[in-house]
């Protein structure tokens, strides 16, 4: 670790979400890629601002029994592809098996069905460790060993947002440059000698537009109109993520501090009533 290999096998992860199956709409899929890339008790702390300002945040600690159901509801908002962009990345050793891979620009762009592209943007810290390998799994070259996410953070401190353009519906249409006049049409009288329609000389240089302005490129570029366009609705909230996903962190926000509670429950064998109670007398 610290040469590469952490940043390496982050980007694999990457590959992982960017593809597009119709198995990433089933739990059991997202269960086996967090268990081949996380550790038992790593932890993905994810830090939302609403509308691009620093006014707002929502900052989550997921765990890896969330982290499962986060990307599968994510996935079934209708984003059909994700990925990590890690530009001017670096790696340090921080102990023996334990390296960091730190990114200040880290790109997670999302991907929607309905034409939307999604990009949260800001720093990236992954911890990554050296665990030993199932018995099932064999590399050549790599041992017994198998580099996993110990903690994940990501600060999207603000988000972008882009539609494709034949998302864009209505009738299009073109229309020319004002700087200049289209060419003359050209027809041909009786001897065959081509002639200009509005014009007995041979050849009339293009004339300014009368509506063209001094200043105005003569090379303007055509413009496409939409008539009467619209696009699809937006598929993140305010927070730059499916409202489906938010509600899907806070209930997990929610249960995780209920958990002293829930343990407690169990140890004591308690119904709902006597369990909150007793839990209140206790503390």
């Amino acid at each position: 670790l610290g040469h590469g290999q952490g940043l390496i096998r982050l980007l694999q992860f990457s590959g992982n979400l960017a593809s597009e199956s119709k198995q990433k709409h089933q739990l059991s899929w997202w269960n086996e890629l967090i268990k081949e890339y996380f550790t038992p008790k790593a932890i993905m702390r994810f830090t939302l601002w609403r509308d691009n300002q620093r006014n707002e945040a929502k900052p989550f600690e997921i765990g890896v029994p969330i982290l499962p159901r986060f990307l599968l509801v994510t996935t079934q908002s209708g984003v059909k592809s994700m990925t990590l962009t890690l530009d001017g990345a670096r790696e340090r050793l921080y102990a023996y098996g334990h390296a960091i891979v730190e990114c200040v620009a880290a790109v997670w762009t999302y991907k929607y069905n309905n034409g939307y592209t999604v990009a949260l943007r800001g720093p990236l810290t992954v911890h990554v460790v050296v665990t030993a390998a199932p018995s099932t799994t064999t590399s050549p070259g790599a041992g017994n060993i198998l580099l996993k996410f110990e903690d994940f953070q990501f600060d999207a401190s603000y988000h972008d947002k882009y539609i494709a353009l034949e998302s864009i519906m209505g009738p299009r249409s073109i229309e020319s440059p004002k700087g200049y006049l289209p060419p003359p049409s050209v027809t041909t009288v009786g001897t065959g000698t081509p002639t200009t329609a509005n014009t007995s000389t041979s050849t009339t240089p293009r004339l300014p537009h009368p509506s063209a302005s001094s200043g105005q490129s003569q090379w303007d570029e055509p413009r496409v109109l939409i008539s009467q366009g619209f696009i699809p609705g937006e598929p993140v909230n305010a927070f730059g993520i499916p409202q489906a996903t938010m509600r899907c962190l806070e209930l997990a926000e929610s249960v995780a501090q209920m958990s002293d509670l829930i343990v407690f429950s169990k140890e004591e064998g308690l119904g709902p009533l006597g369990k909150c109670l007793c839990f209140l007398l206790v503390c």
